[in-house]
């Protein structure tokens, strides 16, 4: 929670009528980023690997918009969910996605730089052909480690989660793979985006 909650105030600098689009959105920081936009007053967009993915954003994460990445063009889904621009773009993915972003970004537009899951093991690394958006859009990008956050954001991380948990307003989704030997898999299957929601090992019974 920390992760989405203080990234996304610092960096995304979110304001309420604005449209953020979130990759990996069912993930484990892309579902808490998304919730914590719509209490925030922003129109919310994400993508996600399998139809069923984007049901859970749309029914039970009340998402304004989401697709299936794996089906047609990124860029043309993208525009279609947001019509009028993307202001925020939370990364998780890289690659195409972030070439797609770049295209339907609105000027001054910010990228939070969370994780980039495409490239974390290919050989070929992708390279996005249209970095000039930077310039012509005065777009920022701005990578982080939770930790540069915590002392800035404690205090009301700590308030805002606590009442959201109190009320039962943020909900969460784990996928949870059995005993230490599922652990190697997990982890792949993590990699490749079979995991539907955070991915968790459980070790024993308590």
């Amino acid at each position: 929670g920390m992760t989405a909650y203080s990234s996304l105030k610092i960096i995304g600098q979110p304001k309420a009528g604005e449209t953020i689009f979130i990759s990996a959105a069912s993930g484990a920081v892309g579902q808490i980023v998304g919730q914590i936009s719509k209490k925030l007053g922003l129109r919310v967009v994400g993508s996600a690997g399998s139809d069923q993915k984007v049901e859970y954003l749309l029914k039970e994460l009340k998402f304004d918009a989401a697709f299936n990445y794996k089906k047609g063009s990124i860029v043309e889904n993208l525009r279609a969910a947001a019509p009028e621009g993307v202001d925020i773009y939370y990364e998780n993915v890289g690659g195409e996605t972030l070439e797609a972003a770049l295209e339907v970004m609105n000027t001054n537009g910010r990228i939070v730089a969370c994780g980039m899951i495409s490239t974390y093991n290919t050989t070929n690394p992708y390279g996005v052909p249209n970095l000039f958006h930077f310039v012509a859009k005065r777009l920022t990008m701005r990578g982080f480690i939770v930790s540069d956050f915590v002392e800035e954001c404690a205090a009301d991380f700590a308030k805002d989660m606590g009442s959201w948990l109190a009320k039962g307003e943020i909900i969460y989704k784990e996928d949870i793979a059995d005993g230490i030997d599922s652990a190697p898999d997990a982890f792949v299957g993590m990699l490749q985006g079979k995991n539907f929601g955070k991915q968790v090992v459980k070790i024993a019974d308590l």
